[in-house]
């Protein structure tokens, strides 16, 4: 095994541990450099992030409303620069807020993280993370606890365990607060372990579709076909073996002359095409290609996957799936064409759903590397 695959599964078995970043995020920068093939909690400094609380009876059913209304009062704030923020919403009962990402570059550290192959398992502000490790009784109670971060404090009013109010203030000193003594002071030596108790606002920056809902079904195919490949390869040595030893045996009972050249070149390829279809379907980039498919399912968000078909010999890849517009089929096969090793993407189908489906069925064809990786 490579260490680079050795690395990627490491990293998809292993317990996530916190890391607290600060503006410009050297501390996982460094993480990424010495501790590869690792998964990884991100803490958020307060000092990278702006901080809403939704009026009490919008009409906001859910957390992607209140992310869009969250993300129209930071540009409302903040100006076009709030356009680019990554937002994590959160709704705890009849509160609600969200956090802003402003210190940080969210892609760049999901691309931090792949390149070094660290799974980044969560992207929580420091306030949430060290709410949550509160003792139970704390978190039940009615006050104000305080997490502290140099100039910058962060105010979680409660009620009997309630949230009812979150902001974040410029102080020197907690006294500069004033009103009552908090009920818990949390600062970033603190160790951010979750406490059972009281549920918290739990806000995560990393996209809440990040995982196809096809992820599974798609792997367990991969993982079908590659047995299937492997059971055909075994079989197809034994049947081999079985005719080659036959041969030799009538070949010590009567001699035979020996075979045209033209006649053996017939009967090798047919001899050997099931060995040569399992060889190339192992030597397909299964998990590259798998991860391209469900990370571009995952981006379309309205996708869903029904099916995946390759022919391995041919280089051959189809899709199928289904969508509420052909313009967003379109433009998932444009994105897989920009896919290096991905060749001919072109929509070949789309129609209505069978009946019991919702949306346009359709069919992506593409030609991908069968080794090599995509």
């Amino acid at each position: 095994m490579s260490e680079r695959l050795r690395q990627q599964l490491s990293a998809r078995l292993a317990k996530p541990r916190r890391v607290f970043v600060t503006p410009g995020g050297d501390e996982f920068a460094a993480w990424c450099r010495d501790m590869p093939g690792t998964a990884v909690e991100l803490v958020v400094s307060a000092r990278a992030l702006h901080e809403l609380v939704v009026e009490p009876g919008l009409p906001l059913a859910d957390l992607d409303a209140v992310q869009a209304y969250a993300q129209q009062q930071f540009a409302h704030y903040f100006g076009a620069a709030a356009q680019r923020y990554a937002i994590a919403p959160w709704r705890l009962g009849e509160a609600a807020g969200a956090s802003a990402l402003h210190g940080l570059d969210l892609a760049a550290l999901q691309t931090q993280a792949e390149t070094a192959r660290v799974r980044l398992a969560a992207v929580r502000p420091a306030w949430s993370a060290w709410l949550a490790s509160l003792p139970a009784a704390t978190r039940a109670g009615t006050g104000r606890v305080v997490w502290h971060e140099g100039e910058i404090a962060v105010l979680v009013q409660l009620d009997r365990g309630r949230i009812i109010g979150l902001q974040s203030r410029r102080v020197q000193q907690i006294a500069d607060l004033g009103g009552d003594a908090p009920l818990a002071v949390g600062t970033p030596a603190d160790e951010f372990i979750p406490q059972p108790g009281p549920a918290t606002p739990q806000p995560d920056f990393l996209p809440r579709s990040g995982r196809s809902p096809m992820a599974w079904p798609l792997a367990a195919t991969g993982a079908l076909v590659l047995a299937t490949a492997a059971w055909s390869a075994v079989d197809s040595h034994r049947a081999l073996d079985t005719a080659q030893a036959a041969r030799d045996r009538v070949a010590s009972l009567r001699p035979a002359p020996a075979p045209k050249p033209a006649a053996r070149g017939r009967a090798e390829p047919a001899e050997n095409r099931s060995a040569i279809e399992a060889r190339a379907l192992l030597a397909m980039p299964w998990e590259p290609l798998l991860t391209r498919v469900e990370t571009a399912g995952a981006e379309a968000k309205t996708i869903a996957w029904l099916g995946l078909d390759a022919s391995a010999g041919r280089g051959e890849l189809r899709l199928e799936g289904l969508t509420p517009d052909k313009l967003l089929a379109l433009q998932l096969a444009e994105q897989l064409g920009t896919t290096p090793g991905w060749r001919q993407v072109v929509l070949s189908r789309f129609s209505a759903a069978e009946t019991g489906l919702v949306g346009q069925r359709f069919e992506i064809n593409a030609r991908v590397t069968t080794g090599g990786g995509s």
